[in-house]
């Protein structure tokens, strides 16, 4: 009788064990940056659908609204009035026939540009980015006049 033995050393299951650990090692910042750089894009897309939403509104009444944080005063009869920071960007004379957006983004500020407080032909609105080293950051405020970039902060301005 033959004796025999099935299964696998101590050292062949250590083996097996370090290269699971070595590729899980290098895989796993990857999966993480990759949920980062999709919420960032998220971010992003959404402020370009206001900045589209805001020039719409600016052909019709010839300026960009006012406002503060997240509030936007651009809707109702006369686009002045605050919009619900959960429900959509309309404004005409019953207070709703042009629907500049659907929904307005979570996580933003807008304000008139800061650097140009008289100025109605222009504003600033931004979104912090849990990728503060993406490169879209540094472009994006040299583009709204920002010499120094503010870290982790992606804006959009009038152009």
């Amino acid at each position: 009788m033959k004796n025999s033995k099935k299964g696998f050393s101590l050292i062949e299951l250590l083996v097996v064990i370090t290269i699971i650990a070595a590729l899980v090692g290098v895989a796993l910042p990857n999966f993480l940056g990759a949920r980062q750089r999709a919420k960032d894009a998220k971010r992003k897309a959404e402020l370009r659908e206001l900045k589209s939403a805001l020039r719409l509104y600016y052909n019709d009444f010839n300026s960009y609204p006012s406002g503060t944080g997240t509030l936007i005063n651009g809707c109702g009869t006369t686009g002045t009035s605050a919009c619900s920071q959960t429900g959509p960007f309309q404004a005409g004379p019953s207070g709703g026939e042009t629907v500049y957006m659907k929904n307005l983004p979570v996580e933003y500020l807008y304000n008139r540009h800061p650097l140009k407080p008289t100025d109605t032909d222009d504003f600033l609105a931004k979104v912090v980015l849990e990728n503060a080293s993406d490169a879209d950051i540094g472009a994006s405020q040299a583009r709204c006049g920002y010499p120094t970039p503010t870290p982790g902060e992606y804006k959009l301005c009038a152009d």
